[in-house]
């Protein structure tokens, strides 16, 4: 807005203050149908109606300016004469706003030299050789600047309204964070105090083995030191009859029984007691340590900052499933023909898992019920798909070609797992592979099958529950690189390689901090590069990723939201 703009605003505003002389002094407001008092002072017809009225029977009032009497006439305050000196024109434009300060004139024209709003008068004086236009220009003029005005506030609202929408589905995010983490923290306190439970019963059970053990071993000794002490108190108490009698041939008679008796003697002191050094109950723990293992185990609460960069996807929600905050996606699987299977779980109801296929509005079109387990769907064309169950709580999912892969618990170890590579196609030598991985409890895994490379989610036994991301270069059965997060803790649900900035990446999706990590994978090694769509509101608690024919990212959350990830043109350098 330019100054010749702002001064014409700034004299249409003044000019636009109702003046006294045109303000009933009841109502303050521009005069309507204006009667005059014999005291000379005007009002509204409807202001001395209203207070005629307030007066009735007496019909009689006084002027509200000066306090005279005024008697009402006998037709009401219509009766009043009219004041000639306010005409019907000037009253309509002071209505308006448009009035003259000095002259009590309604406003007719602009000053272009002077650039104020003037009356009749005015021009005919103070701005007698001046340039003039006509207010409809002005008005004109005012109106596409408020039109503009209008345009630019709409859309200032409207970012503020996303911005309104962004901190609060911030807010939202950070509350079902809040009660993720407790609820993992709960659990892993339960499970600690379970375990604990256990080793004190383990514990207890030992201390009473222990114990039985040497009590049995000191019983045994102790027949025997009786025993001995019987036969000895015999032997003493014949010696001491002897002794006692005085009679050399009582003295004869015992000292040749002991004579003959030596070999008794011998064995007597020769058997001795069978434990002469006992075990002991000891007792040893080492309380710093255990200390320290509860806290990494119930684990540590942090803030993760994220650096927001360009955005390198857009992030489309598609549809929700399970419809219940406590839906927990296994597997997602888009099909070419814009239908998506799906694979999930309500966490108060164990082992109903139900797989179902969604159209594009996420209307349920099929349901499987002979999948009623955890399994993992892969996209086969035209329309078609497969599914594979798990095996011995292995989930088991798929390469990026039409092969799944298959992980199987060795009989003889736990952890080697058997991997076994499959195909839809008729079998060939070249198309069955398989060897053994050395790994702990399987999670889920994705192969890529080019490279020779597939990475698998391990998680360790209870009570530990560690997860893990490694990488294995088939038929290696030793990982060749372990990933390490830029933060902690970190719970992995989900991998899957994906193409993006035309760079093979692995991606991880990270339960626990609602993030999914974009992993390099060069040299068989696995480093974090970056986070994919950091800060995204949309993304809490991803837990299952899959990628589709047009090179589109599919993310699954908890609480059975399904997203799609469309790369963005521009990539980050």
């Amino acid at each position: 807005m330019d100054r010749t703009e702002r001064n014409l605003i700034t004299s249409f505003i003044h000019s636009t203050r109702i003046d006294d002389s045109m303000a009933c002094p009841l109502c303050l407001e521009v005069y309507r149908s204006p009667k005059i008092l014999p005291c000379s002072h005007t009002f509204c017809e409807t202001c001395l109606q209203t207070l005629a009225d307030c007066h009735i029977p007496k019909g009689r009032f006084g002027c509200p300016v000066c306090s005279k009497g005024v008697q009402v006439p006998p037709g009401g305050a219509s009766s009043f004469p009219d004041n000639m000196y306010l005409k019907r024109n000037d009253l309509e434009k002071a209505r308006k706003g448009l009035w003259c300060r000095s002259h009590k004139r309604a406003i007719e024209l602009h000053c272009l030299e002077c650039d104020e709003l003037i009356c009749i008068i005015c021009q005919l004086t103070k701005h007698k050789e001046h340039s003039f236009e006509d207010m409809s220009c002005v008005y004109g003029r005012c109106q596409a600047q408020l039109v503009a005005e209008k345009v630019r506030l709409d859309e200032e609202l409207k970012t503020v309204k996303e911005q309104l929408l962004f901190a609060t589905k911030e807010q939202r995010s950070v509350l079902q964070k809040n009660t993720l983490v407790k609820e993992n923290i709960q659990k892993r306190y339960e499970s600690m105090i379970q375990a604990a439970n256990r080793y004190r019963d383990e514990a207890l059970a030992s201390l009473d083995e222990v114990t039985d053990d040497v009590l049995l071993s000191l019983v045994l000794d102790l027949s025997v030191v009786q025993e001995n002490m019987g036969k000895l108190t015999k032997k003493l108490q014949r010696v001491q009859q002897a002794l006692d009698s005085k009679s050399g041939c009582e003295l004869v008679t015992v000292a040749r029984e002991i004579k003959c008796s030596e070999e008794v003697v011998q064995k007597l002191t020769t058997k001795q007691m069978t434990t002469v050094f006992r075990p002991v109950l000891n007792f040893s723990a080492t309380p710093d340590a255990t200390l320290e293992h509860m806290r990494n185990y119930i684990g540590n609460v942090a803030k993760m900052e994220i650096e927001k960069l360009q955005p390198e996807v857009i992030v489309v929600e598609q549809f929700r499933c399970g419809q219940a905050p406590d839906t927990e996606v296994y597997c997602v699987c888009p099909l070419e023909n814009g239908r998506v299977t799906v694979s999930y779980e309500r966490s108060c109801f164990p082992g109903n898992v139900v797989s179902q296929e969604f159209n594009s509005s996420g209307n349920v079109l099929e349901t499987w019920p002979e999948t009623a387990r955890r399994v993992s769907w892969k996209c086969l064309g035209r329309g078609e798909s497969m599914f594979v169950e798990c095996r011995e709580n292995f989930v088991n999912t798929f390469a990026k070609s039409l092969t799944p892969f298959c992980l199987e618990r060795s009989p003889e170890a736990a952890t080697v797992i058997r991997v076994e590579v499959i195909s839809r196609e008729p079998l060939q030598t070249n198309d069955v592979m398989d060897f053994q991985i050395n790994c702990s409890v399987h999670r889920a895994f994705d192969a890529h099958v080019i490279e020779q490379l597939f990475v698998v989610l391990e998680e360790a036994q209870a009570p530990d529950l560690q997860r893990t991301v490694r990488l294995y270069r088939r038929p290696q059965p030793d990982a060749i690189a372990t990933y390490t997060p830029p933060v902690a803790p970190f719970q992995p649900s989900d991998v899957c390689f994906y193409t993006l900035g035309g760079h093979e990446v692995l991606l991880v999706a990270d339960e626990l901090n609602d993030a999914i990590h974009v992993v390099n994978v060069q040299d068989g090694r696995l480093s974090f590069a970056r986070y994919l769509a950091p800060g995204c509101p949309l993304l809490v608690q991803p837990t299952a990723l899959n990628t589709d024919t047009r090179g589109r990212l599919w993310v699954a959350c908890r609480g059975g939201s399904i997203f799609a990830f469309e790369p963005t043109p521009v990539m980050p350098a």
